[in-house]
This record gives structure tokens, C-alpha cells and sequence, in this order.
């Protein structure tokens, strides 16, 4: 039925560009990270509704276009080859501190 089960570090809910950097800085320090969101792909709002607009408060970018910021983003946690599972809702959460489980309304993680 459903995929089979992640045993990761850290489940990340959403995959917007602050989701998108803790995934980087999860892979820096060598933790293992799993991206979920409910929209089918990555980036958010920036993705979803402004991908063309120019984003003037990003640290070391005068002006970037919010699809460039997810495209810079992607690039830079590519070689973390974070597991993605998009199109998902978390539905559940159950366990205890450092053993926990999260349910997906498509599958188990």
C-alpha cells in the first residue's frame, strides 16, 4: 500500500525555502532529513505564487526572484539527496522524544 518506512533524524514539515535551508543544515552536520509537504512541489509560496517576483530580503541577495532562491536552495542541499515526499499531508504523530513516528495521509515515515 503505501512507501516503506524512512528511519531518519529529522522530519521536516514543509518544503519552503526556511524548510529547504534546515535541510541543508541538517546535512552539514551530518543528520539525515526527510522534506514533507502537502503541495506537489518544492518552494512554497515562492514556487506556487510568485515564482517570477523579486524578493529584496534574502542575506548576500540584493534582489532574487523567488523561483532562483528555490532553484539556489535545491542546488545547495542536492548532494544531502534529501528523501522528498510531496503531495503528502501529515496526519499523525505518535512516540515518544528520539522514537517517533509520523503518519502521511499517502503513507508511513
Amino acid at each position: 500500500m503505501g512507501q516503506t518506512p524512512l528511519d531518519i533524524d529529522v522530519a521536516i514539515i514543509g518544503a519552503g525555502p526556511t524548510a529547504l535551508f534546515a535541510a541543508f543544515e541538517c546535512g552539514m552536520l551530518k543528520l539525515s532529513c526527510v522534506l514533507i509537504d502537502a503541495l506537489g512541489e518544492i518552494g512554497g509560496q515562492c514556487a506556487a505564487l510568485y515564482p517570477e517576483k523579486p524578493i529584496y530580503d534574502i542575506p548576500g541577495h540584493p534582489s532574487i526572484e523567488g523561483g532562483a532562491l528555490i532553484a539556489a536552495l535545491d542546488a545547495q542541499i542536492a548532494p544531502f539527496d534529501v528523501p522528498r515526499l510531496l503531495g503528502q499531508r501529515v496526519e499523525k504523530l505518535s512516540g515518544t522524544r528520539g522514537a517517533f513516528t509520523l503518519e502521511t495521509d499517502k503513507a508511513t515515515s
